[in-house]
């Protein structure tokens, strides 16, 4: 859920029960206080009264009008206690039940006691709670149009900011070696969130910058004494005062050096993959590719007895460096070779957007996510520099291929699509 929504959906939800509790409130309060008036008139009434029988020393006359009704009746002993309470009157004109307040007091006037109901009605006092009620929800209705006409539109354009730098590093890529450019804004959180961004990715750019060159100064570097090692353990071994130990262990040296040689220049590869030093691009024949390099691992295939079936589609073409392209069909097929079984099996499928390379062996102890990772390899073979499909996942970068891998059936398969 985008943090926005969630602030409208919060934002609105607080407002509506706020709203509600105030509305319910102040509702009560109003009745309360519309109520307390109309008993103040009553009490206004009843000194009416007593006022009129101090000076006239008889009763006025009973009153029966629409709002108001006075009735006097004899009181006897005048035991009636004085109060004010509600009661239900019939309107006659409107043929309908409606409240009322009534007060009841006793008054003595020429040696007796009677009994004073003064009733008015609550209808007006209803009729503007209703009014106020209608009117209160009319601005609450308008306030929540308003409120939601703000989040949507004026607090969508407020973060446009924060979107922009989201879409900047989504689309930042350390291979492109572009700076992320932010637009600029006048919030503070804003500026401090871009100036926070600008300063990580150029410092990550830099460290990147400084990390390839290290990689192929270092790579360039080592090549050489490699070389120079190889070549006079060569000569080495062409002696003849040399026990069969010795020549053990200068074997097990040369094959060293021969892995560190082959390390060293998969990660100078890699150094130009990222480089982008082989930008120049071609329509490759990828079935031309795979039955090249096939040829070429004939030998070790058959030395390790195994079994090879190919279905190969000659229509399969696509827009990429030609050494980019050898480089990948021969990773695929080295990896297939080197991690297969003795009477194991290789199927190569070539289709018009998809190459599929399967081969026998046995499951994965590692993490299959890890597998196209620098360095990560399988514990079954030790002997894998864990550069390979490191290699061919860089190359699928470049080209915005995807590489799949999956185990189903004793088969281990890596799919690229084109």
């Amino acid at each position: 859920m985008k943090l926005l929504a969630r602030y409208n959906r919060v934002n609105i939800a607080a407002t509506i029960l706020v709203l509600l509790v105030g509305g319910l409130c102040y509702y009560f309060i109003l009745r309360f206080v519309l109520i307390h008036q109309l008993d103040k008139d009553l009490k206004i009434e009843e000194q009416e009264v007593k006022d009129y029988v101090q000076h006239n020393s008889s009763l006025p006359n009973a009153a029966n009008y629409k709002d108001q009704k006075v009735v006097f009746e004899p009181a006897g002993s005048g035991n009636i206690k004085r109060k004010i309470y509600s009661v239900n009157l019939y309107d006659t004109t409107e043929d309908e039940q409606i409240q009322g307040r009534r007060l009841i007091f006793i008054i003595e006037n020429a040696g007796k006691n009677y009994k004073v109901s003064i009733t008015k009605s609550q209808q007006e006092t209803e009729d503007l709670i209703q009014l106020i009620v209608l009117l209160t929800l009319a601005i609450v209705v308008l306030l929540l149009v308003v409120l939601f006409i703000i989040n949507r539109f004026v607090l969508n354009k407020l973060w446009l900011p924060f979107n922009n730098t989201l879409q900047q590093l989504k689309q930042f890529n350390l291979s492109n070696k572009s700076a992320i450019k932010l637009e600029d804004s006048n919030i503070n959180e804003f500026k401090e969130l871009n100036s926070a961004v600008t300063t990580m990715s150029n410092s990550v750019i830099k460290d990147y910058d400084a990390l390839k060159s290290f990689t192929e100064n270092a790579s360039h570097e080592i090549q050489t004494p490699l070389a120079v090692i190889n070549s006079k353990l060569e000569l080495l071994m062409q002696a003849e005062n040399f026990s069969e130990i010795q020549m053990q262990y200068i074997q097990h040296i040369q094959e060293e050096i021969s892995r560190l040689s082959k390390l060293n220049q998969s990660l100078l590869l890699l150094t130009k993959i990222d480089n982008q030093q082989f930008k120049d691009t071609e329509h490759v024949d990828i079935a031309n590719i795979v039955a090249k390099h096939l040829n070429n691992y004939e030998e070790l295939i058959a030395a390790k007895e195994i079994t090879l079936t190919q279905n190969i589609d000659a229509a399969c073409i696509v827009s990429m460096n030609k050494i980019m392209a050898e480089i990948l069909v021969s990773n695929l097929i080295t990896n297939a070779i080197k991690h297969n079984i003795k009477n194991g099996a290789i199927t190569i499928t070539s289709e018009m957007n998809r190459l599929t390379v399967s081969n026998t062996g046995t499951e994965l102890k590692s993490n299959p996510d890890e597998l196209f990772e620098r360095f990560r390899k399988d514990k079954v073979n030790s002997e894998s520099l864990g550069l390979g499909l490191s290699i061919v996942k860089k190359i699928c970068e470049q080209y915005n291929y995807k590489a799949v891998y999956e185990y189903a059936n004793g088969l281990h398969t890596i799919a690229i699509e084109f």
